[in-house]
């Protein structure tokens, strides 16, 4: 996909991933944010770790139907840019803490539910996304289940890079 989002489908497949793990970088497939469709882990070896993530999110199963990625990198591991350009996906990175406003983040959100948000993708595409993908916590439910799943300090040897 190579231009805009021109529908945002109820159920539009949305990749998740979380940097927070410091051996992996974990992303979640999810329909909408009502259904898990896959889980993916990639290992944190190359210096190059976004150009490498992005090739092989492009040859997982799971592309053909992915529409968009969001991002939780709260150390910025991960060049938005370059991911974008390796899966011609439009890329969301969101984080919480207002002090990243400095680097061409914009806020969104009341109260409780503050994001902060820098992406290429349009306003109304962006507002359609994030109320589908709403969830309990802060965190759109992509990222939500990729941050849990990331926390839970999963052994490298456990890992599959494949998906």
């Amino acid at each position: 996909m190579s231009g805009p989002l021109r529908h945002v489908k109820k159920e539009i497949r949305i990749l998740g991933l979380d940097a927070c793990n410091p051996s992996l970088t974990v992303g979640a497939v999810v329909r909408g944010g009502l259904y898990l469709d896959g889980v993916m882990t990639f290992s944190r070896d190359a210096e190059e770790e976004a150009d490498l993530i992005a090739n092989k999110i492009a040859k997982s199963r799971y592309f053909p139907e992915l529409r968009t990625i969001m991002v939780h990198d709260p150390k910025s591991l991960l060049d938005p840019k370059i991911m974008q350009q390796g899966t011609r996906l439009p890329v969301v990175n969101i984080a919480l803490d207002s002090r990243i406003k400095a680097g061409g983040y914009r806020f969104y959100g009341k109260d409780r539910q503050q994001l902060w948000i820098k992406t290429t993708l349009e306003s109304p595409s962006l507002e359609k996304i994030l109320s589908l993908t709403k969830s309990r916590g802060r965190l759109p439910e992509p990222l939500r289940i990729a941050h849990l799943l990331a926390k839970l300090n999963i052994p490298r040897r456990l890992s599959r890079d494949k998906e």
